[in-house]
């Protein structure tokens, strides 16, 4: 016999090898919801154009302001409180314009009028000092 057995040939055994009594298939009609064009845009065939189908590049403004986009505008600008390195920096050339006005003194002022911390006066009393001289 011949080791190559073709299409034809091996299509005829199995065929002969079929029971003669046919199996029973019953199948039940499976409904398919159309797909919504709404839900996710449009659908795209083959046949639609490359041209109509929208694209748009997320990238391509990233870290650029929009220009056409202006913030919104405020009726009235608050005043904002003085900070506490303003106040103390008052205070310091208030002081200082005074005879006979101690580094401590000046700290002491800080503490109670700029609502500073006693290390926080004295890094205050530095920075302002090297600032006004």
């Amino acid at each position: 016999m011949n080791a190559k057995t073709t299409a034809t040939e091996l299509s005829k055994a199995t065929n002969d090898q079929k029971s003669a009594t046919p199996a029973v298939t019953t199948t039940t009609p499976q409904t398919v919801a159309p797909a919504s064009p709404s839900a996710a845009g449009p659908i795209k065939t083959s046949a639609t154009p490359i041209s109509s189908t929208q694209t748009t590049d997320a990238t391509a403004n990233e870290g650029r302001s929009d220009a056409s986009v202006s913030p919104p505008v405020k009726a009235e600008k608050k005043s904002k409180a003085p900070t506490k390195m303003e106040i103390a920096s008052v205070i310091y050339l208030r002081m200082s314009k005074q005879k006979d006005v101690t580094r401590k003194q000046i700290v002491e002022q800080f503490v109670l009028e700029a609502k500073l911390s006693a290390a926080g006066a004295s890094t205050y009393y530095q920075l302002i000092k090297a600032k006004l001289g």
